[in-house]
């Protein structure tokens, strides 16, 4: 019995014990949640009182209370009406009716960069981009915006540390919202992203318009020139008619004044000198002296000879014009190599001129090329040519081509400036072009190495700067199939 009485005891001990425990915890939760409950308070107090120290403003110090409340608190901002709503999903800035700073959320003053310090009682201006940082065509945050009601719109704004920032915003007065306040109310979006994004859209679809105009000008250019293709070729054949007879006459001329010579000069052996000088002297007239005379029947050989060899130069420059303007497909067939150079360098004497000097180290049993001679000259033509305008001053081109079993190789180099390192990988490039804006395509290259390309053969180029520029052509001497320049 006494056992009993004694185990109770100790139960009853034990739970009284256990009852002082669960209360002492529940005391220390309700001391922890009083103590929480004032440092918020402390926390909200502090913090509104920051604010008011800013501004007076009511409005403004009501949404200040709305936004603190259910930050501290940890309140749903919906909880607490439409400007608990507004001021948890926009960024929120309102001003008095001058345009005066008097409210910013946490939203806005993450956004912009700026503090309360550096808003409140502020002007509105605060905010706004310098003139020439002012993108064209972009608003700024004014109150009097709404002086005619609500607005909506996008609005660039400025950092303290001067970049921008969109927000597409609506604007209205307060009086919309309450009956006791007056000023405007801001709430808006960040959308610099999208700006940023469309710019960069705007910008490439203004570059992909620029190459479009470009494109079109030199394809424009391409049917004028291939028009004056045609037109040269009509034109090169229908000077050909004046030339031969040209050609013809002038021939004839010459076996005349080869036989009125010798007639002279038969009629001063036969006489004296004397009555030949009595002769010139009773015929008078347009008859010259005798020195001039004698000048006359010398100086008339070298006259005719340059004459003919000027009618020839011209026939091989109308034949080389009418071969270079050919614009149709062309079968390859089997042409000489030095001809084509030849021929190329004649199209290309206005740029040589007397200051480039031409050295050619091709061997005369070169064998056949299968190509279209056209298209090959275009190319060689567009290399010497563009050497020609690098070249400042006086200065010299190499031509050196050789031979083996498989391929044809051709070097053509000059002591000219060279071209840049970082533009030598790009030269083969369509549009690329190291000339003045109106000066060059910069097609030639690119067309040139398709040509090469389409025969079967590769270009390339080495060059350095100060030390000139080599271009190395290599074509196949034997064709595979029934191939055609395009």
């Amino acid at each position: 019995m006494e056992t009993i009485w004694a185990s109770s005891d100790i139960m009853g001990i034990e739970a009284q014990g256990l009852f002082l425990i669960a209360s002492t915890l529940i005391l220390l939760i309700i001391i922890f949640f009083l103590y929480k409950t004032y440092r918020t308070s402390m926390n909200v107090e502090a913090r509104l009182s920051e604010f008011s120290s800013l501004t007076n403003d009511t409005f403004g110090r009501r949404l200040r209370l709305i936004e603190v409340n259910a930050d501290e608190h940890k309140l749903n901002k919906q909880a607490l009406g439409p400007l608990g709503r507004i001021i948890d999903e926009y960024c929120v800035l309102t001003t008095n009716r001058d345009g005066m700073i008097t409210f910013a959320n946490g939203k806005f003053l993450s956004l912009s960069g700026f503090s309360f310090q550096q808003l409140i009682g502020k002007p509105e201006a605060v905010n706004h981009p310098a003139a020439d940082m002012l993108p064209s065509g972009a608003g700024v945050m004014q109150c009097e915006r709404a002086l005619s009601g609500v607005w909506n719109g996008e609005v660039c704004n400025r950092r303290p540390d001067g970049s921008v920032y969109w927000m597409n915003m609506f604007l209205f007065p307060l009086s919309y919202i309450s009956d006791e306040d007056d000023g405007y109310i801001y709430f808006g979006t960040d959308i610099t992203e999208i700006k940023a994004e469309n710019s960069e859209l705007h910008q490439a679809v203004m570059d992909k318009d620029q190459k479009l105009n470009e494109v079109e000008s030199l394809l424009l250019h391409s049917e004028k020139m291939a028009s004056l293709g045609t037109i040269s070729a009509g034109i090169a054949h229908e000077i050909n008619n004046p030339i031969a007879f040209l050609a013809s006459n002038i021939n004839r001329c010459k076996e005349y004044l080869t036989a009125m010579s010798g007639v002279i000069r038969g009629l001063e052996k036969r006489i004296t000198a004397e009555k030949f000088d009595r002769f010139l002297a009773i015929e008078g007239g347009d008859i010259p002296e005798r020195k001039k005379l004698d000048f006359m029947l010398d100086d008339q050989e070298i006259l005719v000879h340059e004459t003919v060899e000027g009618i020839d130069r011209i026939k091989k420059i109308i034949r080389d014009l009418k071969h270079f303007s050919h614009n149709q497909p062309d079968k390859f067939s089997s042409i000489s190599l030095a001809d084509c150079i030849d021929s190329s360098l004649n199209l290309a004497r206005h740029e040589l001129k007397n200051r480039i000097t031409v050295e050619r180290q091709i061997p005369e049993d070169l064998p056949a090329l299968q190509g279209s001679e056209s298209q090959l000259s275009q190319v060689f033509m567009n290399l010497f040519v563009n050497t020609a305008q690098a070249i400042q001053g006086k200065g010299k081109i190499r031509i050196e081509v050789s031979c083996d079993d498989e391929w044809f190789t051709l070097n053509i180099a000059d002591d000219g400036p060279g071209i840049p390192d970082d533009k030598i990988d790009q030269i083969f490039e369509p549009f690329f072009t190291t000339k003045p804006i109106g000066q060059g395509t910069g097609l030639g290259l690119s067309i040139s190495h398709d040509i090469i390309q389409q025969h079967g053969g590769s270009m390339s180029v080495k060059s350095q700067q100060g030390e000139g520029t080599t271009f190395t052509i290599q074509l196949p001497r034997r064709q595979r199939g029934e191939a055609h320049a395009a």
